[in-house]
């Protein structure tokens, strides 16, 4: 909402944004941003619109303006209208510059800051994880574990061993700086209970 709520702001006066870093953290709870200010409309594909989320499959996937009137998952469940939640307008296009970010720890190595920590969480792995989370590749948002285990009726698999599944099978794929027990990907949520199901038969 913050990121989404500059854009617009941005573009009513004939800029753009493109974020620098996005932070979120849950005591407070507190939201930061950094954004670049640039001249002209977004080129490209637009990061303004909506969230879709099926509570029937638990899929989530993002819409623009012109696809208001067309929202709707592809699960088998398509009866019921409740089983869609539509978010939005929202901020849906990246929300760190990798560069940037990896300038920043750079930075934090060089000045000794890399092992500060703030809740358990040192500098260097927080920079760390916004860098994984500036995969282009990757959708905005996350998928909870506790719902993919929930789904696939399996025990909650070790969240590293999740992403690493999901990335032998070509996914991009990280941990979320926001949720701690959550994980980026583009894979559809259908498929990671697929993977999470094959790490119960593994251990």
């Amino acid at each position: 909402m913050l990121l989404g709520g500059a854009a617009r702001e941005a573009a009513m006066l004939g800029f753009h944004i493109e974020p620098v870093f996005s932070y979120y953290a849950y005591h407070g709870p507190i939201f930061r941003a950094m954004v670049r200010l640039c001249h002209g409309k977004e080129d490209g594909i637009s990061n303004y619109g909506f969230i879709c989320h099926c509570k029937s499959c638990g899929q989530s996937q993002t819409f623009g303006f012109a696809e208001l009137g067309q929202i709707s998952c592809g699960c088998a469940d398509r009866t019921d209208a409740t089983s869609i939640t539509v978010v939005g307008p929202l901020w849906t296009g990246p929300l760190h510059d990798r560069s940037s970010i990896t300038e920043m720890l750079n930075l934090a190595v060089e000045w000794g800051w890399a092992h500060t920590s703030e809740n358990g969480v040192t500098l260097e792995k927080l920079l760390g994880t916004m860098i994984e989370e500036s995969d282009p590749r990757l959708p905005p948002g996350y998928i909870r574990l506790d719902e993919i285990a929930s789904r696939a009726k399996v025990n909650s698999p070790p969240l590293g061993t999740l992403i690493h599944s999901l990335q032998k099978e070509g996914y991009a794929a990280c941990r979320s700086h926001i949720g701690a027990n959550a994980v980026k990907t583009n894979c559809p949520i259908s498929s990671c209970i697929v993977v999470a199901r094959e790490i119960r038969n593994l251990r």
